[in-house]
């Protein structure tokens, strides 16, 4: 039997596995160690009998080649006769990426969050607080002007995942997408299975400090004087703040979860710990025990698809879920309520104000926005639901 071809793979150790994939379509797949060494004897050149004779003598026991190797045609790992060689794909961004993460960068970095903390200490008007994002007397001109000015701020944070990425020579790349009704600018980072794991920390945090650095550049421009374009940089900075704190909201898989799944060597602890969760709240009355549906018959939770560290670990990331939840109200005490309240506060033309004035129709305006946003937000919801409740009949 001649020897297979195979796509350029990439092998990277983890704890309870080797982690197999091709870089250039993201197909990946975790094998056990003497999986991922016969994977090997076969990419070095071996034919598929010989390498099963070896797998027999290496590790004592037998295996089915044949299987084995329709799996990683499956996974696209197999090169077949009809199919071309596949060049590594031809990168942009290489120097920008390696330049944004040097040395003399991170001092710029650094030289620009002085900055911003030296003008916060100094001015105390510049500080984040609910007020800054009304930087005009108009409602609608606030909705709309700091609804758009969100999708480039998401594209800046995503981007520098991209950059990070493209520093290690990943294919990293940006996509539109949506979310509800919402535009979403998305990275996508699965290339980081192809480095070791303590190569993936940056990429990961690099969006959070795509915010710290844009925070801190707005709340400069907004020390430049009491114009509306001062005062539109730091309603913008409060808003990216925001965003940056949302990042802590770990149990909600933010870029700082995958930090810390990375950090603990899990693979799915939210799947882990939302079972455990569940296990624990199946004791209470009245709830359902998990694995079971509306009709009392069991369902399973997937398990099986847990290693043993994410069932290890998920106790105490189950703690830290809760803390995250109480975090997440904590916040919206502090920080949403109080932009709601100086919202209502400013609808006073609508209800004291003479009918059919500019002011009175700017927050008639306002509340009609916040209305429409409203029901479109149900209605997508319920549609997605029912999309997806479907899908999986």
């Amino acid at each position: 039997m001649s020897a297979i071809e195979f796509h350029p793979l990439t092998f990277v150790d983890e704890h309870d596995g080797v982690v197999v994939g091709r870089p250039d379509t993201e197909s990946y797949a975790v094998l056990p160690h003497d999986g991922a060494a016969l994977l090997r004897r076969l990419a070095d050149g071996h034919p598929a009998e010989e390498a099963a004779r070896w797998y027999l003598g290496e590790f004592g026991e037998s295996v089915d080649i044949g299987d084995f190797v329709s799996t990683l045609r499956e996974l696209g790992f197999v090169r077949e006769g009809s199919e071309a060689a596949v060049a590594p794909p031809r990168l942009r961004l290489l120097r920008l990426g390696a330049w944004t993460f040097s040395p003399l960068a991170w001092a710029v970095h650094a030289a620009l969050v002085t900055a911003c903390v030296a003008v916060m200490v100094a001015y105390p008007r510049v500080r984040p607080h609910s007020d800054v994002v009304f930087f005009t007397p108009s409602l609608v001109a606030v909705q709309l002007v700091l609804a758009f000015a969100q999708v480039p701020c998401v594209a800046w944070h995503e981007f520098f995942h991209v950059l990070a990425g493209r520093r290690l020579g990943l294919p990293t790349r940006l996509s539109v997408s949506r979310r509800l009704f919402f535009v979403v600018v998305e990275a996508h980072l699965d290339g980081l299975y192809s480095v070791p794991r303590k190569k993936r920390y940056l990429p990961f945090l690099a969006g959070m400090l795509a915010d710290v650095l844009l925070f801190s550049a707005l709340t400069l421009v907004g020390t430049a004087g009491k114009g509306w374009a001062p005062r539109l940089a730091l309603a913008v900075a409060y808003t990216v703040l925001l965003r940056l704190v949302w990042q802590f909201y770990v149990f909600l898989r933010t870029d700082l979860y995958y930090v810390f799944t990375t950090l603990l060597r899990c693979g799915d602890l939210h799947g882990a710990t939302s079972a455990y969760l569940r296990r624990k709240a199946a004791r209470l009355p009245g709830v359902r025990p998990l694995g079971t549906d509306a009709t009392g018959e069991g369902q399973g939770d997937g398990e099986s698809a847990w290693s043993e560290r994410d069932r290890q670990v998920a106790p105490w990331f189950a703690l830290l879920t809760v803390a995250g939840a109480g975090f997440l109200v904590a916040t919206a005490v502090l920080a949403l309520i109080p932009l709601l309240a100086g919202f209502v506060t400013r609808l006073g033309p609508l209800t004291h104000g003479a009918a059919g004035g500019a002011r009175f129709w700017d927050s008639a305006t306002s509340v009609g926005l916040f209305a429409v946003e409203f029901a479109l937000l149900i209605f997508v919801s319920r549609r997605e639901a029912s999309r997806s409740a479907t899908d999986t009949r």
